[in-house]
């Protein structure tokens, strides 16, 4: 089963590292910085449900990082490590998407956001390809 189980987990980091790639692709050409943490956001959220997957052949459809992450403690508790990582891309999935109002986020914040995608999806795929 879990042979079944790290081919699907493998289709979502596949899609995470594409919202990380094009992350880094908006930092490194001053894009725009509320696109940047979206896809930060993002490739967060897909790598949560590819741990999911790969540990329960299923994910929550949900989008709010702090419940999946709770959801991935429940399976491995060393996830409480990355609590200040989930919290902090949080906000960027509700806080970017929407008007009124476009979100111009500082260099900083893009650059902590950025890091802690990244810090995030390494944890992860550590814990997949073990």
């Amino acid at each position: 089963m879990r042979k079944n189980n790290l081919r699907f987990a493998k289709e979502w980091v596949m899609k995470a590292q594409s919202d990380l790639e094009t992350a880094e692709i908006l930092y490194r050409e001053k894009g725009p910085t509320d696109s940047l943490c979206f896809h930060c956001q993002q490739a967060a959220e897909k790598m949560l449900k590819a741990f999911l997957v790969f540990n329960k052949g299923k994910y929550s459809k949900i989008h709010d990082l702090i419940n999946l992450l709770n959801i991935c403690k429940k399976i491995d508790e060393s996830f409480k490590n990355l609590e200040n990582e989930a919290s902090f891309l949080n906000r960027f999935y509700v806080e970017t998407r929407y008007p009124p109002e476009i979100i111009n986020y500082t260099r900083e914040e893009c650059e902590e956001a950025l890091g802690l995608a990244q810090k995030l999806t390494q944890f992860i795929l550590n814990k997949i390809s073990q």
